[in-house]
């Protein structure tokens, strides 16, 4: 099962992504470079669905958009 299969399944099931959290680095905000943050992001794109997490970089805010 790939990340965007995951992120699709949760959809049919309403987890609630808030509060789901895949960065390794640990502070306030999702770092959104980390290579957890870059799969999280990754597979949320390729599901089309949008992640409402808002990350700390630029990088992973721009991923996000």
């Amino acid at each position: 099962m790939s990340k965007a299969d995951i992120v699709r399944r949760g959809e049919e099931l309403g987890v609630p992504w808030a509060l789901t959290w895949s960065c390794y680095l640990g502070g306030a905000m999702a770092c959104g470079v980390c290579d957890s943050c870059q799969l999280r992001l990754k597979g949320f794109r390729e599901a089309g669905v949008k992640d409402p997490l808002t990350y700390a970089s630029r990088r992973g805010r721009a991923a996000n958009a």
